[in-house]
């Protein structure tokens, strides 16, 4: 009696099955992946600059809108003894980048901040290759204010360069005078404003390192990823 085995009819099928199969799967797999992988290299940046940050602040406080040195004073007093600094960005294309303004939205609406300006921010990599971009002053109407905001691109020049994947806004906070600490942008928005400002249909995402904070550091349907 012979053995009875599959014919190449049911082969091919069966081969066609799985392959639809893995199409349906593996881009859902990878996104989870992708989701998951953004969310540990923003919790690594701001545990950094979190503990960057607090020596920085024990030690030399936060000066005043009045005592701000140069942007290449500041970070050279309050921000290099307590970081590891690979390279720093004289510009946008030692950045790696293609423009001076790399950044977009999920809507695809170009972001108008400039990646390198030596005259307000600092711009620099680490050696795990997150690209920071610390600002110590903002111009505001005809004068000058301290200016607490961070972003951090957490794979430099890589890309997607969008707001909410690879590029998140932090601040830093003076938290009644008790010490500095570093927070996702926007972190006193209420759950409906973070809802309205970080959805699927907003395309904005400067707070959407604050809603996956709220989230339980995680990235849910509602995200606009």
């Amino acid at each position: 009696m012979k053995d009875k085995g599959f014919t190449l009819a049911e082969i091919l099928i069966t081969l066609g099955i799985i392959g639809v199969v893995a199409a349906m799967t593996i881009p859902t797999l990878i996104t989870n992946y992708q989701k998951k992988a953004s969310v540990t290299k923003l919790q690594k940046a701001i545990s950094i600059l979190n503990q960057a940050y607090k020596l920085s602040f024990d030690e030399l406080g936060e000066p005043a809108d009045s005592d701000i040195p140069s942007a290449a004073a500041y970070f050279k007093t309050y921000w290099a003894p307590y970081l590891k600094v690979a390279t720093y960005c004289e510009n946008y294309i030692t950045c790696g980048y293609k423009s001076e303004k790399p950044f977009y939205t999920t809507g695809n609406i170009l972001v108008n901040t400039i990646v390198v300006d030596t005259g307000s921010r600092i711009t620099f990599y680490t050696p795990d290759g997150f690209l920071y971009v610390i600002f110590p002053t903002g111009r505001y109407m005809d004068s000058y204010k301290s200016n607490p905001n961070i972003i951090v691109d957490i794979n430099g020049q890589a890309g997607p360069n969008i707001i909410g994947k690879d590029v998140f806004f932090l601040t830093r906070v003076n938290e009644d005078n008790r010490g500095g600490s570093i927070y996702p942008l926007y972190k006193d928005l209420t759950n409906e404003e973070l809802s309205t400002h970080c959805g699927k249909f907003s395309g904005l995402c400067f707070c959407c390192a604050e809603k996956i904070r709220r989230d339980g550091w995680q990235i849910d349907k509602s995200y606009p990823w």
